[in-house]
């Protein structure tokens, strides 16, 4: 059976700054610095990656790999979208440490490949608890290294599809696919595989900030009772199967997208409806309230979609080239408002829109999005090149896809009403905080509404609203976005 693996070239130099010696590559590894994950992350990259050029035995290989697996695993927690904005790093830095980790991540699985392609050669294993180790060890990587990319909204790195059905191919030709180190059921090299090919159906370049992390998680505890059968159709309206080619480099497909029988290489169905109906199961037994919150909602709507879906704009698209400027924030954009109440025009940041519709735009952005955008922010348009006298209009964003250094493309969805900055007392609140009016846009429209900082809506909750040197009591009304950070709510009067 073959395997196509991506590997680096090896020699056979004896590289001097190459530490082959396991005790002292152990106290090296401990002796990094924990505060500083930029620094360990350039320190490890330098020792792994000349590593894994280097020709040695696999058995040798496959230890020193375990020695980096804890350090690795500590890097690429650091990396979490939100632990990594709570850092005091410039969005350069931030930058650096999503791509060094995807570096860490594709270094760690190419050295585990290499063990596997060398023990796979000719076809014939020789130590198969070995192979089956490393087998393992490198699907649970190219899953790290695809939820990583998942997180920070980007784009599969190239061939870890390709990579993961072959590994799942070739270990369930051997029988290896369903042991677990530990005998553990939910290390095995099949849930690993099938969660994390269900994910990858998830849309996460939609996903809120930790999504991504979250499904994963859900998904690997219930993905163990998930099927991967031999065929290319079915009968019937195949909600939760899934169609996978085992010699492809693509990912699952929605059987309800496709029409039967399925032309493939190597076709299998993924049989999810077992862990879907105990997802349902876990969901109807919470409070209606508590529903929405969990991890299996989202997945569930994912996962079982409408037969024919329907496009998420409403109107028609018009091709564009144009350029805009905006703010991103809530804090900023109040802020950018205010100082142009006293006749001050702040820099913007400029991005350019790629098509426009009555409700939004899709836009581009020549800088990598890692760690500075959010799905669910909140965005100002204050500056038009194709409508010079175009008010500051609000947006939110609802799906970003970060294509490294190719830039950013984005799609925002238009708020109504012209925002104008407020500040805002919440009952129990000592000081006031900035927030967003809305005016009403008529009897067609929407209400008058307010945006505030994440936290301040409760239902009913008394507020001061101060705009200039008026003062208007209210309560809050009806919530009508959440958004990463912000509020969007209707109030009442009096």
């Amino acid at each position: 059976m073959s395997l196509f693996l991506t590997t680096p070239d090896q020699h056979d130099f004896q590289d001097p700054t190459v530490e082959l010696d396991e005790k002292r590559l152990q106290r090296w590894l401990a002796g990094l610095p924990v505060l500083n994950p930029g620094e360990s992350l350039r320190h490890v990259l330098n020792a792994l990656e000349p590593l894994n050029e280097q020709r040695m035995d696999s058995g040798k290989r496959l230890r020193l790999l375990a020695l980096y697996q804890a350090t690795v695993k500590r890097l690429y927690d650091a990396a979490d979208p939100l632990s990594l904005r709570q850092q005091p790093l410039s969005q350069r830095q931030r930058q650096e440490t999503v791509d060094d980790v995807e570096r860490l991540c594709l270094a760690m699985a190419n050295g585990l490949k290499l063990v596997v392609r060398e023990l796979h050669a000719g076809g014939q294993v020789q130590d198969m608890d070995l192979f089956a180790t490393a087998l393992r060890r490198t699907v649970k990587q190219l899953a790290a290294t695809l939820l990583h990319a998942y997180r920070y909204h980007r784009p599969e790195p190239p061939f870890v599809f390709l990579e993961l059905n072959q590994l799942y191919r070739v270990a369930r030709h051997h029988g290896v696919h369903e042991l677990a180190a530990g005998n553990e059921v939910q290390s095995s090299l099949a849930t690993v595989y099938k969660a994390v090919s269900l994910l990858a159906l998830t849309d996460p370049f939609s996903g809120g900030e930790g999504q991504a992390g979250a499904y994963y998680s859900t998904l690997m505890r219930h993905a163990e009772s998930a099927r991967i059968i031999p065929g290319n159709s079915w009968q019937g309206v195949p909600e939760g199967l899934y169609f996978i080619d085992l010699q492809s480099d693509s990912r699952p497909r929605h059987c309800v997208l496709l029409e039967s029988p399925v032309a493939g290489d190597d076709p299998y169905i993924l049989d999810a409806r077992a862990p879907l109906q105990r997802m349902h199961q876990a969901l109807a037994a919470l409070p209606a309230d508590r529903r929405r919150q969990r991890p299996e909602a989202g997945i569930l709507r994912a996962l079982l979609p409408e037969v024919k879906p329907r496009d998420k704009r409403r109107s028609e698209r018009r091709a564009a080239g144009h350029r805009i400027e905006v703010v991103v924030g809530l804090d900023a954009i109040a802020a950018w408002l205010e100082q142009l109440q006293r006749g001050r025009r702040p820099d913007a940041e400029e991005w350019r829109v790629k098509d426009v519709s009555e409700d939004g735009y899709c836009l581009a952005w020549d800088r990598s999005a890692a760690s500075a955008l959010r799905v669910g922010e909140l965005i100002c348009l204050v500056s038009d090149s194709e409508a010079s006298q175009q008010p500051p209009r609000l947006l939110v964003l609802r799906w970003l896809r970060d294509e490294r250094e190719q830039g950013t493309r984005l799609g925002v969805e238009k708020l109504e009403g012209v925002p104008a900055p407020v500040r805002l007392t919440a009952a129990g609140d000592e000081g006031s905080q900035p927030a967003l009016f809305l005016p009403s846009t008529g009897a067609e429209g929407p209400a008058a509404r307010l945006v505030a900082t994440e936290g301040v809506y409760e239902p009913g909750r008394p507020l001061l609203i101060r705009a200039g040197e008026r003062r208007i009591t209210a309560r809050c009304g009806e919530l009508l976005e959440q958004g990463a950070g912000f509020d969007c709510f209707a109030f009442l009067a009096g």
